[in-house]
């Protein structure tokens, strides 16, 4: 079997998702991811794999041209769209129209509400009709969700909300992998002195960093681009801005930290996201400080500590705590890593997902 990912974008954090997808269908099948990237090229934690396909991105009118060598070249006997976007489920519908083959639509973000409709008159960019990524073939293509064979979400909250098959993120429980790693060794790599916490989210920074900058002596180890974190109000903070590592070099990187955090607003789209990089950190066994908000609480239960989002006292009492009590510390990261073990690896991940597969193939 044949099995085309397709992405709208990989030149950023959005194609870790597709990754992981297609990491799970190699489980099962043969696999290609496809997608758009910038001329910077493709987003640094992606790996290089020969089953990558990439073309440049292109806006109106150019795109229409791109467009047409992606339908060509999503040639799987199934098609898995990843996001509502032109370039991923626009091109997949197209293509799957074109040669009879099922399309299975993944959403791991509430995407309408990333470009509200109340946003659009305030910022006209946001439905561009020049963009392929326009707010408002977004907005049609959602609405369009019922045109896929089956529907994949990461987490409940999508689930309640479009239906389908929860396929968890999951991770390579071989990759991450805490006993192949010299910790002390990674430590030195990055230059880790004393207690590290390591940033883990795209929200909530600033008041982790107020929470660590509170606990005498720690750090707060953030993986940024080079231009990110520089400005003057980020000075008074006890911050490590380490460069975007490649994924291959991420495990290296959870084991240097001490505590891995993970904290999330208590915003709309948030509660409909699930973070990749929890499933990471529980595979490396670490001690996690996460929010109450999505799956996190049902992930995390028993193997890691959940404060309420934006309660900057709470999470300064967790990353206080966790580096004074070791042995707390490692059976919480003992847990986790037996969870990721019994749940999350990418072999039980591939099972999940070609049930879908299986049942949109006959």
């Amino acid at each position: 079997m044949k099995i085309t990912v397709l992405s709208h974008d990989l030149f950023s954090n959005a194609a870790m998702r597709a990754h992981r997808l297609a990491e799970a269908a190699r489980t099962f099948a043969e696999v290609k991811l496809i997608g758009p990237v910038a001329a910077r090229g493709i987003w640094p934690a992606l790996p290089q794999e020969p089953w990558i396909i990439t073309a440049r991105k292109k806006g109106f009118p150019k795109f229409t041209k791109y467009f047409f060598r992606l339908v060509k070249a999503a040639d799987g006997d199934v098609l898995i769209a990843v996001k509502p976007h032109l370039a991923s489920f626009g091109v997949a519908l197209v293509a799957a129209e074109l040669r009879d083959v099922p399309v299975i639509l993944d959403l791991d973000d509430f995407d309408v509400a990333l470009a509200s409709r109340s946003d659009w008159a305030d910022n006209p960019s946001i439905t561009d009709l020049s963009r392929p990524a326009s707010a408002i073939y977004m907005s049609l293509l959602t609405k369009a969700t019922g045109s896929a064979a089956a529907i994949t979400v990461a987490s409940t909250a999508l689930q309640r909300c479009f239906g389908g098959t929860v396929i968890p993120h999951g991770c390579s429980v071989e990759l991450f992998d805490p006993a192949s790693i010299d910790r002390e060794e990674a430590r030195r790599t990055f230059g880790f002195v004393g207690p590290t916490v390591l940033f883990r989210a795209h929200k909530g920074l600033e008041e982790l960093a107020q929470a660590v900058s509170r606990v005498p002596g720690a750090r707060l180890a953030v993986t940024c681009r080079p231009n990110d974190l520089a400005g003057s109000e980020w000075g008074c903070f006890p911050l490590d801005r380490i460069p975007i590592v490649p994924y291959s070099s991420l495990s290296n990187l959870l084991a240097a930290a001490d505590v891995v955090a993970i904290p999330q607003s208590d915003s709309e789209p948030a509660r409909y996201q699930m973070p990749m990089k929890v499933f990471d950190a529980i595979a490396m066994g670490k001690p996690i400080i996460a929010s109450l908000v999505s799956d996190l609480p049902l992930v995390l239960e028993g193997c890691g500590r959940l404060v309420p989002p934006g309660d900057v006292d709470k999470l300064t009492a967790a990353i206080s705590e966790l580096p004074s009590n070791p042995e707390e510390a490692r059976v919480l990261g003992e847990r986790g890593r037996a969870r990721c073990l019994e749940s999350y690896s990418m072999q039980l991940i591939g099972e999940r997902l070609f049930e879908v597969v299986r049942q949109v193939s006959q």
